[in-house]
């Protein structure tokens, strides 16, 4: 059975005191490790002083803010100082941010800046001859969306394609959308970061989606779509590029658990399926924290061989990489053979958690966002 998530279940009530400023009798070490998981430390800084909890708690607490918070000034200012003379716009990071009610408290993590594509090479030699590193791994690489830098340690991430979509031709319009607002100033328009942060939601739904994408949202949908004109000219861009199901259902998922103001002219949205979505959130944590290796590797797996010609292709790639015989004449052929003795283990785990994963694959396809097939990432 799946647990049912209620008003009241944690760290929910936290969250809402502490943007909406709602009462908050006591936090205990559960709201910590909650509030960890969806890497929302900081966000609760003004309630610590005035909310009854253990006093190791009060001081942990409060020693990992103070931590966030100082790194977060090393990124801002490591952010105003980047050495690219091109044109660039900042993405979420201190651009969702600026909708918080103290930005200081959002916490950050890299940099991600995005550039239009005849643009890229240019930004990344600046960093380069700046005393940045680069670290793009190999999976950045076979995904094509950017490359990575570090320097003292911050990463920024030049990024010259955004949108991951199952509709490639939608994924080229999102990314034509945001090139054309690429000028001298590297912050989006109001409706353009917001497209941005429902695509950022989009993108985790697999990997693992937390409150921390879901609060960015939120909080500038609540300041920025105050009307019902506003509201319409952004569900006009999101229907452009396939978000607007997942729109509405995560700001009505944001009325329903973490007190969102609710308008009438705003479009509602299935409640059992909001529902599913916040279970989905709760469950998964920032990047998937919560989730074990197991559930993670049984989900991936899964919706990889739901087609032959998908699993074949994977077991063959894989094959190819992994299988030191590859390279013997004739054998090269029959590398999907061998991966495919090996993914034989996989299928207790696949087992194990079938009717979860199914849940989230039918979650998925209702919300409009069904994952990519394989060869569409090839």
């Amino acid at each position: 059975m799946m647990n049912i998530i209620s008003h009241n279940t944690i760290p929910l009530p936290l969250v809402r005191g502490s943007i909406w400023g709602t009462s908050i009798e006591k936090v205990t070490w559960e709201d910590f490790d909650e509030m960890r998981h969806h890497s929302i430390l900081a966000l609760p800084a003004q309630l610590l002083a005035s909310v009854e909890m253990p006093k190791e708690l009060h001081d942990q607490w409060k020693t990992e803010i103070l931590k966030q918070i100082s790194y977060n000034v090393t990124c801002r200012y490591a952010e105003s100082v980047l050495p690219i003379s091109v044109p660039y716009v900042v993405l979420k990071g201190t651009s969702a941010a600026q909708y918080y009610p103290n930005p200081e408290l959002r916490t950050l993590g890299d940099i991600d800046i995005l550039t239009k594509p005849e643009d890229t090479e240019a930004a990344c030699e600046s960093l380069l001859l700046n005393g940045y590193r680069e670290s793009t791994s190999l999976s950045d690489i076979q995904e094509g969306r950017h490359r990575t830098f570090t320097k003292n340690g911050i990463l920024v991430e030049v990024h010259y394609s955004f949108a991951i979509m199952n509709d490639p031709e939608k994924a080229k319009m999102f990314d034509s959308l945001i090139f054309e607002q690429i000028g001298n100033s590297h912050v989006l328009p109001d409706l353009m970061n917001g497209l941005i942060l429902i695509e950022h939601i989009n993108q985790h739904l697999e990997s693992g989606l937390g409150l921390r994408h879901v609060i960015d949202w939120m909080l500038f949908a609540d300041k920025c779509l105050t009307d019902e004109t506003a509201w319409t000219q952004f569900m006009e861009l999101a229907t452009r590029v396939g978000l607007e199901t997942l729109a509405t259902a995560t700001t009505r998922m944001c009325e329903m658990y973490l007190g969102m103001p609710a308008h009438p002219w705003r479009k509602h949205s299935d409640e059992s399926l909001c529902s599913q979505l916040m279970r989905h959130v709760l469950t998964s944590g920032n990047f998937g924290r919560k989730k074990t290796t197991e559930e993670k590797k049984s989900f991936y797996r899964f919706i990889k061989i739901r087609h032959p010609n998908t699993a074949l292709k994977e077991l063959q790639q894989k094959g190819k990489e992994e299988w030191k015989n590859v390279k013997i004449p004739g054998l090269r052929a029959f590398a999907w053979l061998w991966k495919g003795t090996q993914f034989i283990k996989d299928i207790p785990f696949m087992a194990k958690h079938y009717c979860s994963i199914k849940r989230h694959k039918k979650m998925l396809e209702e919300l409009g966002v069904v994952i990519k097939d394989l060869d569409q990432k090839q």
